[in-house]
């Protein structure tokens, strides 16, 4: 097994898996979730200790949620 962290891949057996999945072609909407995401990661806080940010994302099984957030690292990438 080969890692090549600089490239973002690594290479097992001549093929080529990514680091992190990409989000779904069919993937279309939600721009308010996603905004409200980016705004509350991106967003600075008042204390001068960087504190670390949690945010939620909850629903029934098979809603997208997963795909939400593989968007949302792609956007901030």
């Amino acid at each position: 097994i080969n890692y090549y962290t600089s490239a973002g891949n690594r290479t097992t057996s001549g093929a080529v898996i990514p680091i992190k999945p990409n989000s779904s072609i069919r993937f279309t909407g939600r721009t308010d979730v996603l905004a409200k995401l980016k705004e509350h990661f991106t967003a600075e806080s008042n204390d001068k200790l960087r504190r670390r940010k949690f945010f939620l994302l909850y629903g029934m099984g098979g809603i997208g949620k997963t795909q939400i957030c593989l968007r949302f690292i792609e956007d901030m990438d």
